[in-house]
């Protein structure tokens, strides 16, 4: 999808939705070959706060593990709107570090426009704007890793 009126109004949409969330959830999973022990549920709330270009969620949650462990979790994004495509950046520390920028495929969907690489770890996402909520699905590949991260914001 080139950026043309219905990639604008793609972006245009999923900024607009980005300021309304307030609580999320994900299901974490490992494939063959994964090393980690990743995998189990998470479900938290989501402060969101805007200016400009940037919508930034601060993240909450309570993840529990294949073996019923719970774990706090706190993360920080921040989603800006740029032309052709929104970015998104992890802000964990004084330097943002950016992960994708997605782009629009369709009306709905967006893609990473490049894999974020780390390590030896290559990280992808894919979103997806439904009518309820917005679920964003990562997947990690590595020596170590086979992870998918599939979340689900409202």
């Amino acid at each position: 999808m080139q950026a043309d009126y219905k990639s604008l109004a793609a972006l245009a949409q999923l900024c607009e939705r980005l300021k309304k969330v307030r609580a999320f959830s994900f299901n974490a999973s490992n494939g063959p070959g994964s090393k980690t022990n990743w995998r189990g549920h998470g479900r938290g709330e989501v402060n969101v706060t805007s200016f400009g270009a940037h919508i930034v969620f601060d993240e909450q949650a309570e993840f529990t593990d294949a073996d019923g462990h719970i774990v706090s979790l706190q993360n920080r994004y921040r989603w800006t709107r740029c032309l052709d495509s929104v970015r998104l950046e992890h802000l964990r520390r004084e330097t943002p570090v950016l992960l994708f920028n997605l782009v629009p495929v369709t009306e709905h969907g967006f893609r990473h426009q490049a894999p974020h690489l780390c390590g030896d770890d290559t990280y992808t996402a894919e979103l997806l704007l439904h009518s309820d909520k917005i679920e964003l699905i990562w997947q990690i590949h590595g020596p170590r890793k086979n992870e998918r991260l599939h979340y689900h914001y409202w």
